[in-house]
């Protein structure tokens, strides 16, 4: 069975990715990049050589166990990380959240993001006008989300806790089509969150699956 490498920000979001894709019938091999949500926002806000540096080491240790597809499941290391150039100078295949939102930039006009930090809003509000630049894009960053999904708070507490139902009625009343779950850990309140509002809510890693699969 082909192996796929899971690189994710936190040991939480990385063992998430991977069991996203072991439910898929994949097996895995998990490579987090920080402990926690603290030391990964410190991490990406390194200067560009040093990270780099740091996902290359992660990545040659991949290759050196013959694996020849990696899924980085995690959004603010996508915006923080040219993971294109590591593709392309390593040779290896690499999905990210921003592939997903490259696709789904055409589909809109008015879009929301929730997502973990700025720094990962800033990535994503950058791929999609690249891709759509009449696309409107208005954003909320809360890392005190994320704490709490690894801290494994009920789901609904987290929403109510955070304000996260107050804030779809912002996003209703701007006018946005669908909200962007732009960051993989909410996908642990996903479902929850849809009670909360008769928007679309859109999680990219189903379309991350597809993405990686069709990689030969």
């Amino acid at each position: 069975m082909e192996k796929i490498a899971v690189i994710a920000g936190t040991l939480v979001d990385t063992k998430m990715g991977g069991e996203f894709l072991e439910k898929k019938g994949l097996e895995v091999e998990l490579y987090p990049v920080s402990e926690n949500p603290i030391e990964q926002t410190k991490f990406q806000h390194l200067k560009d050589e040093i990270k780099e540096n740091e996902i290359k080491k992660i990545v040659s240790k991949i290759k050196s166990k013959g694996i020849k597809k990696i899924l980085v499941y995690c959004n603010s290391l996508s915006s923080a990380v040219d993971m294109k150039k590591i593709s392309k100078e390593e040779n290896i295949s690499i999905i990210t959240p921003m592939n997903a939102y490259e696709i789904i930039a055409n589909n809109y006009n008015n879009i929301g993001v929730l997502a973990a930090n700025n720094k990962g809003l800033s990535g994503i509000e950058k791929t999609i006008i690249e891709n759509n630049n009449n696309c409107n894009v208005i954003g909320i960053g809360m890392l005190p989300i994320v704490l709490d999904v690894e801290s494994k708070k009920e789901a609904n507490k987290i929403i109510i806790d955070n304000s996260l139902d107050i804030a779809l009625k912002f996003f209703e009343k701007n006018n946005v089509e669908s909200i962007i779950l732009g960051c993989t850990h909410f996908s642990y309140f996903s479902n929850e969150i849809k009670n909360y509002t008769n928007l679309n809510i859109i999680d990219p890693s189903e379309m991350m699956y597809n993405l990686l699969m069709k990689i030969k």
